[in-house]
């Protein structure tokens, strides 16, 4: 039986990230749904529909990475949310992590290093 493709919500507000990431999940297998702002991402999110991970950029305007964060685990989501950022510091990742992060992802990486996040073959 294959394996299902496991569901992403991607948000990032930097347009040539966000394609780049979304390219890059594609060609990995992962089905994935991209968002270019806080707001857009965590609707969806919030929609009730099942996704598998949750990749947010730290960085945004008007809601960032621990808005959304934030908003999803207070809703009861507990889906994994990966935040991602070339800019974050200890103090951002100890916070993210008590507001229910899961795993952070520094920019720039290897696409191995999504690999092994989201368990997808190698």
């Amino acid at each position: 039986m294959p394996m299902q493709k496991p569901r992403v919500i991607l948000i990032d507000d930097e347009p040539g990230v966000l394609l780049a990431l979304k390219l890059m999940l594609g060609a990995m297998g992962a089905e994935v749904e991209a968002f270019g702002s806080g707001q857009a991402g965590l609707a969806r999110a919030l929609n009730g529909s099942p996704y598998d991970f949750i990749m947010c950029d730290l960085r945004m305007p008007e809601i960032d990475g621990f808005g959304v964060l934030k908003a999803v685990r207070a809703a009861h989501i507990t889906t994994p949310f990966i935040l991602v950022s070339g800019h974050a510091t200890e103090d951002d990742i100890t916070l993210a992590t008590s507001l229910g992060m899961t795993d952070f992802l520094g920019k720039p990486f290897q696409p191995d290093e999504i690999k092994q996040l989201l368990k997808l073959p190698s």
